[in-house]
């Protein structure tokens, strides 16, 4: 049964979530813009590299680098994770609707990295 009680994914989850998306698919507009999303947040620079350059190292934050982690799961098993993939993130304070959250980001930005590379968006479209 999936825990339907509120606790989203907090923004910083949620930028690993689309940042994982947009360094996979490569879409140098989503990695501009939510870049600067993440500085925003005030996310440490640490994490912003990592993020940056996936696969060089883990991120900083273990929660986050959990985040990433279940993301990338989710993507290589086309949304059928294993129960130790989803206890791991659950073990790192996550929820069964975080994992759904996961899911509809990775659905939502599938779609605006694909389609920001189909059209060639141009960088000068990227927020300041």
């Amino acid at each position: 049964m999936i825990d339907r009680k509120p606790a989203p994914l907090d923004p910083l989850s949620r930028e690993v979530v689309v940042m994982t998306m947009a360094t996979r698919n490569d879409c140098h507009v989503c990695v501009e813009t939510h870049t600067a999303k993440l500085v925003s947040l005030g996310a440490a620079p640490e994490l912003v590299t990592a993020l940056r350059t996936p696969g060089e190292q883990p991120l900083p934050d273990e929660r986050l680098e959990g985040v990433r982690r279940f993301t990338l799961a989710a993507l290589e098993t086309s949304g059928a994770v294993g129960h130790d993939a989803l206890r791991a993130f659950l073990a790192l304070g996550h929820t069964e609707r975080n994992a759904l959250e996961v899911v509809l980001g990775i659905g939502a930005y599938t779609l605006s990295t694909l389609a920001n590379r189909m059209t060639g968006a141009p960088m000068e479209t990227v927020p300041a």
